[in-house]
């Protein structure tokens, strides 16, 4: 099991909330327990949904009914449905945002680094040729690419991915037949126009290409910013009714 699946935000006065309170009074600490142990096993599953038609399994595990859980999903609003026939939690999905904003974050930043990584290797290593090069050339050869891989670090946030830095770098850095890369031939090389030229033409490409049918978790995410923009909106505006008091 994965570390980040230990984690979903479990507020102090949730018990307050109008949902929970009737939960609560109808079917008492179970109820309660049930509610939150259904919220564990949305936060395991990879699209945060379950199957409404497998709450067998899970009474087995909680130790309860079936019907049980069954009333808990279905009778206090706590819960949403897919078409598909599987439930998930709105609120669930608004309180994790955060959490996925900074992951992301940190995912970014790691990818960002190894690629600065990889260039730096990339550029102190020399191919061997088979013909026997001089060690003048040779070292020419190592000086300008550590000198393209250093023009290029301070801009590699630009590109949309990883894959587009590599294909970026390998590009301008192949070599001629006189052992010049393809950017020390050019008159004139400013690397941000060149980067600005680059990302325009990829974009360019992305939106020619057929768009893919969105998958359930994309569409929750989709659904989920809908949601942060109305609470956003309605903080705003002070329309907005906190249901915890």
């Amino acid at each position: 099991m994965q570390k980040e699946a230990f984690y979903f935000p479990h507020f102090s006065n949730a018990r307050h909330d109008r949902k929970i309170r009737r939960l609560r009074k109808e079917l008492g600490i179970e109820g309660y327990g049930i509610y939150f142990m259904l919220l564990e096993t949305l936060r395991d599953q990879h699209d945060f949904m379950y199957p409404l038609a497998d709450c067998d399994l899970l009474a087995e595990e909680f130790g309860t009914s079936d019907a049980k859980i069954k009333t808990v999903i279905c009778n206090y609003e706590l819960f949403d449905f897919e078409e598909d026939g599987k439930f998930f939690s709105p609120k669930m999905l608004v309180y994790l945002e955060p959490y996925f904003k900074m992951r992301e974050q940190r995912i970014q930043a790691g990818k960002a680094s190894a690629v600065k990584r990889m260039l730096n290797d990339r550029s102190t290593t020399v191919q061997q040729s088979k013909v026997k090069e001089s060690k003048v050339n040779e070292s020419k050869v190592k000086e300008s690419k550590v000198e393209f891989s250093e023009m290029l670090s301070p801009h590699i946030a630009l590109f949309a991915d990883n894959e587009e830095v590599i294909k970026f770098f390998n590009y301008w850095t192949e070599k001629n037949a006189k052992g010049k890369e393809r950017w020390e031939s050019e008159k004139f090389f400013d690397i941000t126009r060149r980067i600005a030229t680059w990302i325009n033409n990829a974009s360019k490409f992305e939106t020619n290409k057929p768009q893919q049918q969105l998958g359930k978790l994309q569409q929750n995410m989709i659904s989920l910013k809908n949601v942060h923009d109305q609470l956003t909106e309605e903080i705003q505006n002070g329309t907005f009714v906190n249901p915890y008091k």
